[in-house]
């Protein structure tokens, strides 16, 4: 769980500033045994665009890239791809 959150945070670290009516791009990385974590996430992700009050105009999407449990290789590698692909 602590290689997730330093992959995502700086992933998006990484990311420009949202504007009005864009689109915000959140990655999550999990170990491949971490169900319960990735639906977390997805219920979170959810949540997040259903509510008004936090975002007016901005669309969420999102993706989960399940590595093998214990490669923190991988995980710096899916890492690094995540955030050139919000580079593009």
């Amino acid at each position: 769980m602590e290689l997730l959150l330093i992959s995502v945070s700086l992933w998006i670290l990484q990311c420009n500033p949202a504007r009005a009516d864009s689109i915000i791009h959140i990655g999550a990385i999990f170990e491949e045994n971490a169900v319960r974590d990735d639906e977390i996430f997805q219920l979170a992700i959810s949540d997040l665009s259903l509510n008004d009050d936090i975002l007016q105009s901005e669309k969420i999407t999102h993706s989960v890239k399940l590595i093998e449990a214990n490669n923190p290789f991988q995980a710096v590698q899916e890492d690094s791809a995540m955030a050139d692909g919000a580079r593009h």
